[in-house]
């Protein structure tokens, strides 16, 4: 008997069971990252000296390291040692890797078996799993907050990056982060901007976890730290408010209520920066429909939107709509 897993346009069934193989793919990179593998491969390494480095079966980790080479992970090369490509080096706990253990992690795998219920009823699958809101499951169980707070972060640094070199940011003087977090992007703005000075505002027990990170990266005096509740207000004062990917975790009238308070706040001629994925026109292959998918099953009300639907919200909040800048894969 034999398997043939290669997609083929011509050959419906396996492209199916292609992408029904998915979910095996996904796991061998979450295990990759658990493992560490990415760092003990800094230097090629063989089996025995890899399996050794990462306390592991060596038979076992053969089987999945096979897979990792399928998947364009490792390579194996001729002399028999393994060695990183540059996709599988994402895998580092300084760069994806938390991303990969955060989308194989328990709490966030099992909900998606209950894909259908949320189609079904469009409530959240994540509630239907575990009881309550994803945010109050994370408020009560700090291990998985801690690596939601390192997946975002892994996401958030590349579009810092591309957010920080945009013109848009010549001559603005205070930029608020609405629901910013543990401050990933704000703190890549101030080190590549600095003349700007920051307000970092979310929950107390989220603000209060940033302010050590800011302190110990010597950028705390550039940066104010305030707690809150976004749909009660925003802190005042910036000539810029940035909102990234707060929106999509909400239902229309909730994202309204938010850019509202983002309204209310800004000087005459301030802006507001939203950072969404943006659903785009046809029907095609991308991550901003994934991420819709995603926020169903996390969330229930929240969504991915298109650009006539960030109009309509943005003019509902007494905003408008400026223009758009592609920062990264599922970012503008």
């Amino acid at each position: 008997m034999t398997s043939r897993w290669a997609p083929d346009p011509d050959d419906p069934a396996t492209a199916l069971m292609h992408r029904l193989a998915g979910k095996w793919i996904t796991q061998a990179l979450c295990a990759a990252a658990e493992l560490g593998l990415a760092e003990a491969l800094a230097e090629p390494a063989d089996l025995e000296a890899l399996a050794r480095a990462v306390h592991c079966e060596p038979g076992s980790l053969l089987r999945l390291l096979r897979v990792l080479v399928g998947e364009g992970a490792l390579v194996e090369q001729p002399d028999g040692r393994y060695a990183l490509t540059p996709m599988g080096a994402q895998l580092r706990a300084d760069a994806l890797g938390p991303l990969a253990r955060f989308v194989g992690s328990p709490s966030q795998w099992t909900p998606w078996t209950e894909l259908t219920h949320a189609v079904r009823t469009g409530q959240s699958a994540f509630e239907r799993v575990h009881g309550q809101p994803l945010f109050d499951y994370l408020a009560a169980h700090p291990q998985e907050a801690r690596l939601y707070d390192e997946a975002v972060d892994a996401f958030t640094s590349q579009q810092a990056r591309a957010l920080a070199a945009l013109p848009v940011l010549d001559g603005v003087q205070t930029l608020v982060d609405v629901g910013g977090g543990r401050g990933t992007l704000l703190a890549e703005l101030l080190r590549q901007r600095p003349a700007l000075r920051g307000v970092l505002f979310d929950r107390p027990h989220v603000v209060a976890a940033a302010r050590a990170r800011f302190e110990a990266q010597a950028l705390h005096e550039r940066c104010t730290f305030v707690a809150g509740d976004f749909f009660e207000s925003v802190p005042p004062g910036g000539d810029v408010y940035v909102v990234k990917h707060v929106l999509h975790n909400w239902d229309d009238d909730r994202a309204v209520t938010l850019l509202r308070r983002c309204a209310q706040a800004l000087p005459e001629g301030g802006r507001v920066f939203v950072v969404e994925a943006i659903l785009l026109p046809g029907n095609r292959r991308d991550g901003a429909r994934m991420f819709d998918l995603e926020m169903l099953v996390l969330t229930g009300g929240g969504r991915e939107r298109s650009k006539p639907e960030f109009r309509r919200l943005l003019s509902q909040a007494g905003l408008r709509l400026g223009t758009t800048q592609r920062l990264s894969d599922g970012a503008w």
